[in-house]
Order: C-alpha cells, then structure tokens, then sequence
C-alpha cells in the first residue's frame, strides 16, 4: 500500500501506528482485513480485500473481496449464525472517536485511502480519517454516532462520485456537515484519472514534490541526515 510513495520521515514514521491505530489485520488467504469496529469498541464485521503488488485493488481475482461474517457464515462458525445474528456495518474508523474526543471527522469512501490520508496527515485532536467503504455506504444510519456527539463531518467524495455524495449530503441535512471537492477539482491532474480519490492526488503530488526538490527540502534532507558541514 505505501510502496513507492515518497514519504517524508514524519510520515515514515506513522506507518506502523496508523495499521495499529486502526487494527488492519490479514486474514488466513492473504488478503488485507479491515475491521469494522464501533464507537463502543464493538466488532461489527471486517471488510477482506486483495491487492496486487502495486497497491491496487485486485479486480481480476475471483476471491478478491469478501466479507468476515460472510466467510463464518459459510462456514458455519459458531461466532456467526445468520438466523440469529445480523451484521450491522459502520464507518472504518468508528472506533477513534473516543481516541480523538474533538476531531472533525473527514470521510472518504475506501479504507486504503483513509489510512493514506492517516499517514499523510496523521489522526490528532483537529481531525481524524475514516472510511464508508463504497459510493453508496454512505447514510445516516452509519453517521448516527458522529451526529450525535455534533461533530464536524467533512466529506471527500472521489472525483467519479461528487455528484452523488452532494446529493447525498444535502439529504442528510446536518448543519454540521460540508463537501470539499476541491483535492479531486482544483488539485486533480489527468495523470490522477477520471475515478481519482484524494489519496491519489496526495500521493502524486507527494512523489512530483520529491522529484524535484526545493532548496528548503534539500536543507531540512541534510539536517535530518546530519549532513550539514561543521563550520
């Protein structure tokens, strides 16, 4: 997921915390497990996906996404009986409410890119990131427990989605909630293409930025390096 995005030591350094920040596990196939845990600290369910080396989703796969309580399902799992328990989706990220008591929530819609933006960023007491897991996840239902604490919610529709997530947020009419379009507007470049989510933007101007470094990122390299002449 991070391989060959230019990070800067801060954000080398968060890697490791934010995968444990937000319990990304992997499941027995090798696929990427993203728990769904609430704000009462509760699992819900977890979201399995494959990537291929490059960090993208792997479409072409026959198993490259499934569902944990699907698969206890079918399996007959004792932790899991579909004639008696229903699983009930939340936000990937639920849980950090009570870790973040004042942040803004920021929502995007996958998983991978809440933890890119988590990296980048970083979860503090201004904001925290997380996912609904589709275009269509997102609804009141899943935001219940952000609205009912009157947090700030700020949604980041990908670039293909910004229609539907607009309409979606004037049905909602929560005074508290706002679009921003710009990461996927103003920011976007084709190279980022028509399905662009923030993360892709960030990422590439990330690597566009170490590519060709300023003056100011050439001495911070050198102090950070120990590089600087002795004078």
């Amino acid at each position: 997921m991070c391989r060959g995005i230019a990070w800067d030591f801060t954000q080398l350094s968060r890697i490791v915390g934010v995968l444990h920040e937000y319990r990304v596990g992997r499941a027995a196939n090798g696929m990427t497990l993203f728990w769904q845990i609430d704000e009462a600290g509760h699992v819900r369910t977890g979201k399995m996906m494959r990537y291929r080396e490059d960090g993208h989703r792997d479409r072409e796969s026959r198993y490259g996404f499934d569902w944990v309580h699907s698969a206890l399902d079918r399996h007959h799992h004792p932790l899991f009986d579909s004639e008696k328990q229903e699983a009930v989706p939340t936000l990937f990220g639920m849980h950090l409410l009570n870790t973040y008591g004042r942040a803004d929530v920021h929502i995007v819609e996958s998983e991978k890119t809440a933890l890119l933006m988590a990296i980048a960023y970083g979860n503090n007491d201004q904001h925290v990131w997380m996912a609904c897991g589709g275009l269509e996840m997102l609804s009141r239902q899943r935001l219940a427990p952000i609205i009912s604490q009157r947090r700030r919610i700020v949604l980041f529709p990908d670039r293909d989605g910004i229609d539907k997530w607009r309409a979606k947020a004037e049905n909602l009419r929560y005074d508290l909630l706002t679009l921003n379009t710009d990461p996927v507007t103003r920011w976007w470049s084709e190279a980022d293409g028509p399905k662009a989510d923030i993360a892709d933007v960030v990422v590439r101007m990330t690597n566009e930025h170490e590519a060709k470094p300023s003056d100011a990122a050439i001495q911070k390299l050198m102090e950070q390096l120990d590089l600087l002449p002795n004078i």
